[in-house]
Order: C-alpha cells, then structure tokens, then sequence
C-alpha cells in the first residue's frame, strides 16, 4: 500500500509540475500577440485488482490542447482580407483624390473659370494687347493645372505598382516561410510555437490576398487563393510575380496560326481579342474577324447601333487601336513579318498593356490573377480580397479611368479651341507657319496618318488669304482644289488625301506666293517675298489637327501648352477673315466662338471609347463627383469590414486568448495538487519508517 501510495504521489507531483509550467508560459505570454493558450487534458491511469476491488495507480497527462477555433479563423480570414483590401483603396483615393481637391483657388475648376473670362475680355477688347496678354498669362495657369494633375496622377500609379512589386514579395516570402513551418511540423507536431508562427503569418497573408486554408490534424496547412490556385501544400509552394506588360495566346485545336499578337501602348483596361471568323492575319479579303472585350471578355465593344463590332485580323500596318493601345498579328519571332497560318473561330489573344500579377504552377506555366471588376461586380477567379487587390483595383478601376477621363476633357478643350482657333486670324499677318503636329507617314491617308487626332478630320474645304506685305491690301482667297489629284475629286478627303497631297494643293492653289513643303512629318508653309497670309475658314479641321493657326499644342492633358507662336499675343485669333480676305481686326467673331465653350454640350471621348456631351467644366465637375464618391464608398467599406473581423478577432481571442484571471485559478489549483502530492508522498515514506521499525 505504501509502494502504491509513493507511486501515485510520484504521478501526481509529476503531472502538477508540467501543467504549472504549461500554465506558467500563458501567463508569460499574455501579452504577446498571436500566441494561443495551452490547456491540460488529465486522465487517470490502470486500475490493479486488489483485495475487495480495483484500486487506481493515479494521473496521467492526457493531452496538451491549443485553443483555437479553425472555423472562426477562416471567417477571420476572409473578413480581414476584405478589411484590408478596403482599407488599401481608401487609403490611395484618399491621396488620389487630393488630386482633384477643388477647394483651393489654384484647381481646375477655378483655372477654366478665370480662361473663359479672359476669353470674355478678348471678345469685349480684341485689340488690346494687355488683355490678349492676361488671356495668354491665364493659359499658361490652366495649362500648367493640367499637366500638373497629370503628372501627380502618373506619380501615383508609380507608387501603386511599386507597392504591388513589393506586396508580391512579401507574399512569396510567407508562403516560404508557412512550407518551412509544414516541415517542421512533420518533425514536431503539436509544436505550439510553430502552430503560433503559422496561424500569424496566414493572417499577414490574408492582409495582403484573399486565401482559403486547409487545416490539416498534425497541423500542417494548404493555402489557397481565392480564386483556387495552390499557394502552399506540405513543403511545396508556388510564386506569384508582378510582371510588365504582356500578351499570350489561347489557340484552339482547329487553329493552324503560327503567329502571336503584338501591341504598342499603354492602358488600364485588360483586352482580350476573340476570333470570330476563320481567315489569316494579313488584313486581306479572306483575313479573319474578331471581336475585342476590354473587361477580360465580359461584354464586347459595339457600334453605335449596339452591335458587337468585328475587326480584321492585319499586321502592323494595319493596326487596330483599342482603348490607346494599337494591336496586331506578326510572326511569333518578328512582329513586323506576316503571321503564317490561319486563325480558328475561338482562337483568343490577351493584351495586358499595363503591370499584372501572375500565379505561376511552374517556370512556364502561369495565369492571370491580377483583379478585374466590371458590371458592378469582381472577376472571382481573379484577385478579390487584401491589400493587392486594393491596390490592383484603385490602379486599373479608379485611377486609370479618372486618367483617361481628365486625358479626354483636356483632348476636347484643345480640339474645340484648336478647331475655332484655326480658322481665325490675329492681329499680324503670317509669313510662314510650321505645323506642331507631325504625322507618322506624310504619303498616308490623313485619316490613317498617325495626328493624334486624325479622327476628328472630315471632307470639306480650306481657304487660304493673301496680302500685299506693303500696304496690307488683300490680294484675293484661295480655295483648295484637290482635282489634279488622285481620286481626281475637288474636296478634300481624309481617307484619300495625305498630307504631301494637301502640300501639293496649297502649291498649286498659290503658285508663286505661297511654298508647302512636309518636314519631318509638319507641314511647313512660307510666303513669297512681299506676301503674306492668313487662314480663311476650314471645315475639314486639318489645320487643328496639323497644328497650323491654333491656339494649344498637345492632344492630353500631360502635354497640353500654349502654342509658342502666342508668346506674341498679336498672334491671337480674335477675329475672321471673310469670303473677300478682310481680317477684320478689330472683330471678335472667333473670340465669341471660343468664349461660347464654357456652356457648350461638347462631345468629351475617352480612349476606351466612353462619350458624352457636357459642357467642359460640367464634366470635369461630374470627374471630381465620381472621386469623392469612390473615396466614400471605400471608406465606408472599410468600416464596414472592419468591424466583422474585429467583432470574429475578438471570438478567437476569448477561444485562445489568455485571461489571466482564469489562468490564475489554474496555477493555484496545480500548486494545491503539487502540495497535495508532497503530502501523499510524505505519508508514503511515513508509512515505510513505520514498516521498517515493526519488523526489525
């Protein structure tokens, strides 16, 4: 009895020492985060037959377990990835739409006021020289306004695509890190700081993608992203990298093409190419179809009436222009040589213009992950959840629009004045005039001439007034006669006619006083000795698009200036010259056009091909709306998420968190038992001196 009773004492002391220090190392880590505390399963040990029954042998450690809640963990997750992915957006809008901030006097919104009033003073005092001047001093204001929100919005998608490079980093080295800690926990299951360090790095994942986790009983994991690609399995990981802009092929089996898709360009959007229509890629009559999505294939682009719009497949030289970015077939090692084979009906072609982060099962097999959104919801086999999302979104949904948008409200206020500029005259009459605008091949047709507004010019007729450089007396108004060239028609036209055409008929309309020459891709124009000219009406719009006789130089609003022909401000067109070449000086027909535009509807275009018809500073005001209401949704956003994962942060916490009140009462119950056995094992001795001393 004594024996047993020693033995048992021996177990117990044994067991109240390990759950002390079990419970010891909650208390020391009550503070540290990510720790989870430790509970002590007891159980008692073998029973023995003994006189008149059983009798225990004592106490056993039956299990240390970790308090922690997987189900909840997983709720966490997604919520904080949620969390975070908001919180990212709202924090970069916030600074995005600092750009837009109308508050002070310097914006936007009060820059457009102050130039159309100057414009105002123009019409009320066309000849006056200081008030041309204040006119060309509130130019140089909004034009610098401009550029400057330009190069803020470029600066800020910099740093957004730095943050992408590293969040990707930071990514990599976790799911490294969670394939060491698997390893471990082959060797050591249970290991409580292992379990600690896995579960805070799955939620630094989380903080940066959205990841399902598979938690498996010796307490290794398989991470997932959201969108289903293996991150993480036993000791085997998998990478995700930010790479530059690309474009790959998805052929169908049918597809005998040996070529690949090239493009030159920039743009937020993801476009996909589709083939509808079997054919080869060298834009001819047998060449084949296809539509374009710039939503990774959710809607497709159509015409006015509604229609898918279908393209031809071409080379280079037939490029088709797709939100900016100007796309093509050639062969898979020259992308300016024919593409050998034929595309299939299916055959489908991505273009990523801009940045993208990949998945990457190995060294050449990868897929697209990067966040797309479109039709109010997210692409779910894409990025959706933590900071790279908040990030991928603000870029590509929010930023890159509001570019193209501020692009197309600069783009239209240099069309429209350039347009109404071109056909003015100044107070000073030319002698020669070299375009701002060069085209890319002047023997083109103008419509396909590479002017960065080459659409915007339409058939009709442009004049041209001649003067005596003496005594200023007009010497008549030539008209453009484009007869004596092919097509043989008198009217300009765009989809015919190059520029070296339209050089060739200013010669021949003012032989002997007026010279054309292209250089360089700019059309140059200079008078004879003694002569000298001004514009005299163009309904075509291809002196606004050469650059010739306008206001602005530029086609965006990063490039938007005053053309340096205006540094003398005689050079203002205020007035017009009429059907007999009187410039009219004192005139103000062509101020009151460009001071018109303040309330005008006018066309404003994006490059994606969004129009609408605003007057410009309604637009620009309908641009800062738009921001503040994503700076707001995105807060609320945040919020919102936030609170659900704190409220499931605070579940686990009282699952696994340490209370040291609790803990307290254990370490006092174990000290009793530690107590109590010293006392069990005490009698046990007492009980042998006792058995000793009876039998000697």
């Amino acid at each position: 009895m004594a024996d047993s009773m020693l033995t048992i004492g021996g177990n117990a002391l044994g067991v109240a020492q390990y759950a002390l220090s079990i419970y010891s190392n909650n208390v020391a880590n009550a503070s540290t985060e990510g720790y989870r505390r430790q509970t002590v399963s007891l159980a008692d040990t073998g029973y023995i037959a003994v006189s008149g029954g059983l009798a225990g042998t004592g106490v056993c450690v039956c299990e240390v377990q970790r308090c922690f809640d997987t189900y909840i963990e997983r709720q966490y997750l997604d919520e904080s990835a949620d969390a975070a992915r908001w919180e990212t957006a709202s924090g970069w809008l916030e600074s995005i739409e600092s750009v837009f901030n109308q508050s002070s006097e310097t914006g936007l919104d009060e820059a457009l006021s102050a130039w159309f009033a100057a414009w105002e003073s123009v019409t009320q005092y066309p000849s006056d020289l200081a008030v041309r001047e204040a006119l060309t001093a509130a130019t140089d204001t909004l034009a610098t306004v401009l550029t400057d929100m330009a190069d803020d919005l470029d600066r800020q998608e910099e740093l957004l695509n730095e943050a992408i490079g590293q969040g990707v980093d930071e990514a990599n080295a976790i799911t490294r890190r969670l394939g060491e800690i698997n390893q471990g926990l082959v060797a050591s299951p249970g290991d409580n700081g292992l379990l600690n360090e896995r579960d805070a790095l799955l939620r630094e994942l989380a903080g940066l993608a959205d990841v399902e986790v598979l938690y498996r009983a010796d307490g290794q994991v398989a991470v997932f992203l959201g969108s289903g690609q293996t991150l993480v399995d036993g000791a085997s990981t998998f990478e995700l990298r930010s790479e530059g802009p690309k474009a790959w092929s998805s052929l169908t089996s049918a597809s005998t093409f040996d070529g690949a898709v090239y493009f030159d360009g920039s743009a937020s959007s993801e476009i996909t190419v589709q083939v509808v229509g079997a054919g080869g890629a060298d834009g001819g009559a047998g060449a084949a179809t296809f539509r374009v999505s710039c939503d990774g294939g959710r809607t497709w682009l159509t015409d006015e009436s509604g229609n898918v719009r279908l393209f031809t497949a071409d080379a280079a030289t037939g490029a088709v222009t797709v939100d900016g970015v100007n796309i093509w077939f050639g062969a898979a090692d020259d992308s300016g040589a024919a593409a050998p084979g034929a595309l299939a009906p299916g055959d489908t072609f991505t273009v990523m213009p801009k940045s993208g982060v990949y998945w990457y099962e190995n060294t050449s097999s990868f897929m697209n992950v990067t966040s797309l959104s479109g039709a109010g919801a997210d692409d779910t086999s894409r990025l959706t959840g933590g900071s790279l999302a908040g990030l991928l979104t603000t870029r590509d949904q929010y930023l890159g629009t509001w570019q193209d948008e501020l692009d197309a409200l600069a783009s239209a206020l240099v069309w429209e004045v350039n347009f109404a500029h071109s056909q003015g005259a100044g107070l000073t009459n030319f002698t020669t005039v070299t375009g701002t605008s060069a085209a890319e091949d002047s023997s083109a047709a103008l419509a396909d001439s590479g002017l960065a507004f080459a659409g915007r010019i339409q058939s009709g007729a442009l004049s041209i007034a001649l003067y005596d450089a003496a005594s200023g007396e007009a010497l008549g108004v030539a008209d453009l006669d484009f007869s004596s060239l092919a097509p043989g028609v008198a009217v300009f036209d765009p989809a015919v006619h190059s520029l070296d055409d339209v050089a060739a008929a200013i010669n021949a309309a003012c032989p002997g006083q007026l010279t054309a020459s292209v250089t360089n891709g700019a059309l140059a124009i200079a008078a004879a000795d003694g002569v000298e000219f001004q514009f005299a009406g163009d309904s075509t719009g291809l002196l606004a698009a050469l650059g010739i006789n306008t206001y602005f130089t530029g086609s965006d609003a990063s490039d938007i200036a005053l053309n340096p022909l205006l540094a003398d401000p005689s050079r203002v067109n205020a007035s017009a010259v009429d059907a007999t070449g009187d410039a009219n000086a004192g005139g103000n027909t062509t101020a009151l056009a460009i001071a018109a535009l303040a309330g005008k509807e006018t066309v404003v275009a994006t490059s994606a091909g969004d129009a609408r018809s605003s007057s410009l500073q309604d637009y620009f005001g309908t641009l800062v709306g738009k921001v503040g209401a994503a700076t707001a949704t995105a807060a609320f956003n945040t919020a919102y998420h936030t609170s659900l994962a704190e409220s499931l942060y605070d579940q686990q916490e009282a699952v696994g968190g340490v209370n040291l009140d609790e803990e307290l009462i254990r370490l006092e119950q174990f000290q009793r038992m530690y107590q109590t056995a010293s006392t069990l094992i005490q009698t046990s001795m007492e009980l042998f001196d006792t058995l000793i001393a009876l039998k000697s």
